[in-house]
């Protein structure tokens, strides 16, 4: 599970992602995302599949939008482990 965790994370722009979604009091919009990173959407939905399907981050639908945050469970789990 961890080496997975790893890989994703291994990916600079990704562990960006998860780093400000971790700030976050709320969750993200993908809209300010792809704002914020100055990338395509495409590359975003890319980066986003690798992290959700590790379980670091958790996607919710609102109409046509996707709002991200991070997993308790991964973070506790992350936290853990560097420790």
């Amino acid at each position: 599970r961890l080496a997975t965790i790893a890989k994703a994370l291994s990916e600079p722009l990704r562990a960006r992602i998860v780093d400000l979604l971790r700030r976050s009091d709320q969750p993200v919009c993908q809209c300010e995302l792809i704002a914020l990173y100055e990338i395509k959407q495409s590359l975003l939905s890319h980066h986003m599949r690798k992290l959700v399907d590790a379980g670091i981050v958790d996607v919710e639908r609102r109409h046509k939008w996707a709002y991200y945050s991070v997993s308790n469970d991964a973070l506790k789990e992350l936290t853990s482990w560097l420790s």
